[in-house]
């Protein structure tokens, strides 16, 4: 790391990570890409392994930590954003982790072209979810439906000052998503990395499972078009028919899983064990 500006900030927000934020901070210090800091904002954490871990991050060399009451990731992140001096930005939220040559996969493609505004990787998913999340593309009319890419991607800070950072409206997810249209507003291109260089893990207390309760998916939709109305209207058709191709792909994905062979014998033996009616 230098004694100058570092090129990359990596931002993170924590609320109570317990044991997993270890892996997320040991991942950052293992980045072969040395040219970086971490900024972290402690969102006001209680919980006795958290806090450990963070004062013990403190003391390593570029680590920067901040605390604040609690006040939610968006503002916990722009603040760790306002005290960051990279003219990069990597988010990393605190149970994730990064691949050690993460940063130096994606950081030259930044610096070989102005356009690129976003660079995105594969993302390997763990914890209550598995497989490989092939992010992308960063492109219209593909992000009007979908969150296309995960919070774990390297950007431009010009990117988050456009947009004025991360929307606090976005209570349970998708400030990312958010930042994303805006970024794709002004102009700005993606570019992915095929490989798996991310991990996102799932558990309990993932606010993914809060941002599925009932009403808060349509709020969350029509907070999104309210905010970045001209864009799906420019783009209506295309918003409408990529919302309706997601619920089919949802349906079709729910009847394989249905119709699976073992799926459908645990089904028999339910009825044999006089636990249900038979399949239609």
């Amino acid at each position: 790391m230098t004694a100058t500006t570092p090129r990359v900030s990596v931002v993170m927000p924590v609320y109570d990570a317990g044991q997993p934020l270890e892996q997320a901070l040991d991942s950052v210090a293992a980045q072969t890409f040395t040219d970086r800091e971490l900024v972290i904002v402690d969102d006001g954490s209680r919980d006795p392994t958290t806090l450990t871990l963070l004062d013990a991050a403190a003391t390593r060399p570029g680590v920067w930590l901040h605390r604040t009451p609690n006040r939610g990731p968006s503002r916990a992140r722009n603040l760790a954003i306002e005290h960051a001096r990279g003219a990069y930005i990597l988010p990393l939220d605190a149970d994730d982790w990064l691949e050690s040559s993460y940063l130096a996969k994606t950081v030259p493609l930044l610096d070989a072209d102005p356009g690129l505004g976003v660079v995105h990787t594969w993302v390997g998913l763990t914890g209550e979810h598995h497989g490989v999340w092939r992010t992308g593309p960063f492109a219209l009319p593909d992000l009007l439906s979908n969150c296309t890419v995960h919070v774990t991607s390297l950007y431009r800070r010009e990117i988050w000052q456009q947009a004025g950072g991360y929307d606090p409206i976005f209570v349970d997810s998708s400030e990312d998503w958010d930042l994303w249209l805006s970024a794709i507003e002004h102009g700005w291109r993606g570019a992915c990395v095929p490989e798996v260089l991310a991990w996102y893990r799932r558990s309990q207390r993932s606010r993914e499972r809060a941002a599925r309760r009932p009403g808060v998916p349509r709020k969350r939709m029509r907070d999104m078009v309210a905010k970045h109305r001209a864009l799906y209207e420019r783009h209506l058709e295309d918003a409408v028919a990529g919302l309706y191709e997601e619920l089919m792909q949802s349906g079709a994905t729910l009847e394989r899983i249905y119709n699976h062979p073992a799926v459908r014998a645990g089904l028999a033996v339910r009825r044999l064990l006089g636990g249900g009616k038979p399949p239609a």
